[in-house]
């Protein structure tokens, strides 16, 4: 019996400009992983769903591997994306829930501040989560969001006045 071949080619370097040092995907993989283990599960709410998005993203970062300039906002990006997506979906199955089981209950949150946020639109929730939990600028969010600096702004300013009325 022949081994298998590894799934992620050693030899495979590429330049990250934004470090200005050669990463491989295993390097990347390592330097990047926790940081985005946590971003995903605070955007989904779910450690087990934001460790299904943090595969996917470096499965398809690995696809990609040889065309990505920045394989770290490459990562963030389609971390951010998934997550959006498992959210848009998991609205949609409570709403489809909710008319099939109406007596249908959730457990309350332990944490009510994390329980308003989720609440919040997707884009709003986005963009709370960015600037506070993963301390990134405006600018950065902008970037890993895909979207203009002052739409970046208008979220972070409609998502904290909402949260703010909702704990007055």
């Amino acid at each position: 019996m022949q081994p298998s071949a590894p799934l992620v080619r050693r030899d495979s370097v590429k330049s990250v400009q934004s470090q200005g040092v050669a990463a491989t995907f295993d390097e990347t993989f390592q330097s990047e992983r926790a940081a985005l283990a946590r971003l995903a599960h605070l955007l989904t709410g779910s450690r087990a769903i934001g460790e299904e998005i943090l595969q996917e993203a470096f499965i398809s970062l690995h696809r990609r591997w040889d065309e990505v300039d920045n394989p770290a906002a490459y990562v963030r990006t389609t971390v951010i994306n998934l997550a959006r997506s498992a959210q848009r979906r998991r609205r949609l199955e409570r709403r489809h829930a909710a008319s099939l089981l109406p007596n249908l209950s959730l457990p309350p949150e332990i944490d009510e501040t994390w329980r308003l946020i989720q609440r919040l639109p997707v884009n709003q929730r986005a963009v709370i989560v960015l600037r506070f939990y993963e301390d990134r600028s405006l600018m950065q969010i902008a970037d890993d969001l895909g979207i203009p600096l002052g739409t970046a702004k208008s979220l972070l300013h409609r998502a904290l006045l909402r949260l703010k009325e909702e704990v007055q």
